[in-house]
């Protein structure tokens, strides 16, 4: 396994297993140059103003991609990034100080792949009881899952009218759409 930086990078080329001891080391050599920020005024008071909600994919750094800071943007993500499923985190980051919401959505996002039958059948097929997955409200009626036939400009359109719209987003926040192309690496605004 290796453990060597990448060139001009601040990760590693591969990721150890996890568990394992190499893992522990990793972060206890990333404790070494750690900086405190905890309490109220030192983080809390503190808190960025900046959000971007994107996907879980590997491949979306935003910190890299966008040659941001530590600590001065806070990043949310989750599947295919929609915020519908981030509200109550979205409401919390709003609450304590974040004014601007960036979504990105990329390109190549796993939500082109996925459809509601094939994401049920695959659950039915695999979890401890396969009819689990019909008891949350969110699989029972539905079989959205993906994004179907939109393009990547409607997706992020999508979300940022569901935000924009909301009467629990502040008047004073802005939300914007962003496009990060996985060929080029690139990101262009749509909204």
């Amino acid at each position: 396994m290796s453990t060597a930086l990448v060139s001009g990078a601040s990760t590693y080329e591969t990721s150890p297993p996890i568990p394992s001891q190499e893992l522990l080391d990793r972060n206890a050599k990333s404790a070494e140059s750690h900086k405190i920020r905890v309490g109220l005024h030192d983080n809390w008071e503190k808190f960025p103003r900046n959000a971007i909600i994107t996907c879980m994919d590997s491949r979306v750094h935003p910190h890299k991609q966008l040659g941001l800071a530590d600590h001065d943007t806070t990043i949310i993500r989750n599947a295919s990034g929609r915020v519908t499923e981030l509200i109550d985190t979205i409401l919390t980051s709003q609450y304590k100080g974040t004014r601007h919401f960036m979504l990105i959505k990329h390109t190549d996002c796993g939500g082109f792949y996925t459809t509601g039958p094939k994401f049920k059948e695959h659950f039915k097929a695999h979890a401890k009881n396969p009819d689990a997955l019909d008891s949350l409200p969110a699989y029972s009626a539905s079989d959205k899952r993906g994004f179907g036939d939109a393009t990547i400009e409607q997706v992020v359109l999508s979300d940022v009218e569901y935000l924009r719209n909301s009467p629990l987003i502040f008047e004073e926040t802005t939300i914007s759409g962003w496009v990060f192309d996985d060929n080029t690496g690139k990101i262009r605004q749509v909204a």
